[in-house]
C-alpha cells in the first residue's frame, strides 16, 4: 500500500530527520554536572509519562518499526529526484544514520490530542556529529524531493529555520531547528506539518526531542521546556 509506505517514511523523517540533516546550533559554556556515561539503564533515562508535558498520553513507538522506516527512507531517497542536486548524498545518508542512532537508543512518545501535538524523545548510547548536521543545514536549508511509488508521484518540500538552543541546557553541545514540511501524494491535497527538534550531546549520549503538529505554528516555549527536561534527566542520572 502506497499510503502505508509513504506514512512510514514521513513518521521516521518527522522523528529524527535532523540526525544527519537540517539543524541550527547553540548552547552556553557552563560545565555539565558529569561527563561520565550514566550507569542508569537507557530506558530509564527517558522522561516518564508523568514527566512528559501536561495533557499528554504516552504512545507505543516500537523501535524496530522506526529502524525499518529509516531503512525504507534511505531506499526511497535513492530513487528520488532531489533539488538542489548537491543535497542528494546528504539525503541518502539521512536514513542510514538515523537507523544507526536508533539501533542504540531507547524511545518514548506521547500525544496531546486536544492540541494535536506529537512529542517524541530518544536517548542513544552514542554521540551524533552535530557539526556535520550544522554543515548539512547550511548546504540544504530548503530541499525538495520527487519520486514515484506504485504509480503515484510524491513531492515533498522541507524548509528549516535555525534557532538558538535554550540557555537552560547548561553548556551541553546542542542544536535546534524549526521545520515546515509540505508533501503531496499524486493529485491529493498538500499536507503541511510544523515541528521543533532539538539534539544534545552529553555524557556519551545523544538526546533527541521533537514536537510536531499538522498546523502552521507551535508553542516554542513548551518545546524548550520539553528539551531541557529531557537533557536534565540524563545530566543528573547516576
Amino acid at each position: 500500500m502506497i499510503t502505508l509506505r509513504y506514512s512510514g517514511a514521513r513518521l521516521l523523517a518527522g522523528i529524527s530527520a535532523g540526525v544527519m540533516l537540517l539543524a541550527g546550533c547553540g548552547g552556553n559554556d557552563e560545565a555539565a554536572t558529569s561527563s561520565a556515561a550514566p550507569a542508569t539503564p537507557r530506558d530509564q533515562l527517558l522522561l516518564s509519562e508523568s514527566e512528559f508535558p501536561a495533557g499528554t498520553k504516552k504512545v507505543d513507538l516500537p523501535k524496530d518499526r522506526l529502524e525499518t522506516a529509516a531503512a525504507d527512507l534511505a531506499g526511497t531517497q535513492q530513487n528520488s529526484t532531489i533539488t538542489p542536486a548537491d543535497c542528494v548524498s546528504t539525503q541518502q545518508d539521512m536514513g542510514t544514520a538515523t537507523k544507526n542512532l536508533l539501533g542504540e537508543a531507547a524511545v518514548a512518545g506521547a500525544t496531546d490530542d486536544k492540541a494535536g501535538l506529537m512529542f517524541v524523545e530518544f536517548v542513544a548510547g552514542r554521540t551524533a556529529d552535530l557539526a556535520q548536521i550544522t554543515d548539512g543545514n547550511k548546504k540544504c536549508g530548503e530541499v525538495s524531493a520527487t519520486s514515484t511509488v506504485e504509480g503515484k508521484q510524491i513531492t515533498s518540500v522541507v524548509k528549516v529555520e535555525n534557532l538558538a538552543a535554550p540557555a537552560g541546557l547548561k553548556g551541553a553541545e546542542a542544536i535546534v531547528y524549526r521545520s515546515v514540511s509540505t508533501s503531496t501524494v499524486g493529485t491529493g491535497k498538500p499536507l503541511t506539518s510544523t515541528a521543533y527538534q532539538g539534539m544534545a550531546v552529553l555524557r556519551g549520549t545523544t538526546v533527541v526531542v521533537r514536537v510536531a503538529a499538522l498546523k502552521d505554528s507551535l508553542d516554542e516555549a513548551a518545546f524548550e521546556k520539553f528539551f531541557v527536561d529531557a537533557v536534565e534527566k540524563v545530566r543528573k542520572a547516576a
